[in-house]
């Protein structure tokens, strides 16, 4: 006769699950932290091409940057993202995985998870009072592009803004926080990633760059003084 498996006992099915626990707690980070570098790179893909999108922008502008937002009729108002929309595939990658920040605005339209640098490429007042009649920069205004903050991932500067939680218009890192303003946000395992005026991205921590830098608005300064 066939002899019988031996079932395990009590202790024997502890110790296998002790073991799957131990493998569990192991590899659970290790992947979460997989997904958050794929989101990252994701992230960094998008606004690589947003920035390509300003350049094939400026190269119908004499080189001339967007504005921060221009009149549409009436009392309304587009803003920057919809003038480069024109050259990006879809309204996707006008968003960062990374973020936790809302894909629409208060008004409900679709905004953006990253950030213009429109203090330092427009001169857009913080009270917005020059909105209808503002101008941009060009390129050759720019003396160190490759120090120069074009886009970075943003997020409100004010918890509480009446515009939502996007921080699509960047203050320089001297002003206050305002209503319907934003602040780089280190959303990509604790590093924003910005966009430099010369097309080239990377992942920058905030010490040195949106705080503590010398001079403050030295990544944001066009004229890099």
């Amino acid at each position: 006769m066939r002899e019988r498996g031996r079932a395990f006992t009590l202790i024997e099915l502890l110790v296998v699950i002790a073991i799957i626990a131990v493998l569990a707690a192991i590899l659970f980070p290790v992947f979460a932290s997989a997904k958050l570098a794929a989101q990252a790179t994701s992230c960094a893909s998008n606004i690589r091409q947003m920035g390509v999108s300003f350049t094939l922008y400026t190269g119908d502008t004499d080189g001339v940057y967007p504005l921060a937002a221009y009149p549409t009729g009436g009392q309304g108002f587009a803003l920057w993202h919809d003038l480069v929309d024109p050259f990006v595939k879809n309204k996707d990658v006008w968003l960062c995985p990374c973020s936790r920040v809302k894909p629409r605005d208060e008004s409900g339209a679709p905004t953006s998870h990253f950030g213009y640098n429109v203090r330092g490429l427009t001169d857009i007042r913080l009270d917005f009072a020059n909105a209808v009649g503002h101008r941009a920069v060009s390129e050759s205004q720019i003396e160190q592009p490759s120090e120069t903050v074009l886009l970075v991932t943003a997020k409100a500067s004010r918890l509480s803004s009446f515009c939502g939680d996007d921080g699509k218009l960047l203050l320089f890192p001297s002003d206050p926080d305002d209503d319907c303003w934003g602040r780089p946000d280190p959303n990509a395992q604790g590093k924003a990633i910005v966009q430099w005026a010369d097309l080239h991205t990377s992942r920058r921590a905030a010490g040195g760059f949106s705080v503590g830098a010398n001079p403050a608005d030295r990544f944001f300064d066009t004229l890099g003084d």
